[in-house]
């Protein structure tokens, strides 16, 4: 499913680009989108959606830069829709080169099996870092693109606007760590991990957590 993820802007978030080649959809354009134009020109990809798994600035920051440029609509959680109508954090905006988001063409929603850019992902809504978080899992190649719901060995932040720690453990523990054998996990922020190794050894869970969860 991944063909290429960009680290972008000062926050070092991923933007993911999926697909079966030429067709691709773009995940969380957060910044520096020319570095994404260029690789989808010298790939000779042919751009069809943007998936937003979540409302923060730094997953959605160029989502309009990319919509422009290939006319192409995005798709996001009914329940975060208010991120992208409303300035978030107006002392980084203009230094990431933010433009408001366009409208949503169509929302995400639980349990949905979307059709695009050539694959077959289901929704899975996991609240807590955002109201409507989703991630998005490919059952085909067992992978799965988390966003900020959890990390190697580390979980979402939830101090933000909307954000809430018990929500967003309930998730993971039952709406991630529940799904039947391993995936390797795709986050918002660092290093992809496996939903093994985080069922085993992320500090927050299970028999080896050395954090406390608020």
């Amino acid at each position: 499913m991944i063909l290429s993820r960009l680290t972008v802007g000062p926050f070092a978030e991923n933007c993911y680009v999926i697909g079966v080649p030429p067709r691709v959809a773009v995940v969380d354009p957060g910044a520096e989108s020319e570095r994404l134009f260029e690789a989808i020109e010298r790939e000779s990809w042919q751009p069809e959606a943007i998936l937003l798994t979540h409302g923060h600035l730094d997953h959605i920051a160029h989502a309009a830069h990319v919509a422009e440029a290939y006319d192409i609509g995005l798709r996001i959680h009914a329940a975060d829709l208010p991120y992208l109508r409303h300035s978030q954090m107006p002392e980084y905006e203009a230094m990431i080169g933010y433009r408001p988001p366009p409208e949503p063409e169509a929302f995400l929603e639980d349990g949905q099996e979307l059709e695009v850019a050539g694959l077959t992902l289901r929704v899975l809504h996991c609240p807590g870092h955002t109201p409507g978080h989703v991630v998005l899992i490919h059952e085909a190649s067992r992978q799965i693109l988390v966003g900020d719901v959890i990390f190697q060995r580390g979980i979402g932040r939830t101090d933000l606007p909307g954000g809430d720690t018990e929500t967003l453990r309930h998730s993971i523990q039952d709406r991630l760590f529940t799904l039947p054998g391993d995936y390797t996990l795709y986050p918002g922020h660092g290093p992809e991990t496996t939903l093994d190794e985080e069922r085993e050894d992320n500090p927050f869970f299970g028999k080896h957590a050395t954090v406390r969860l608020r």
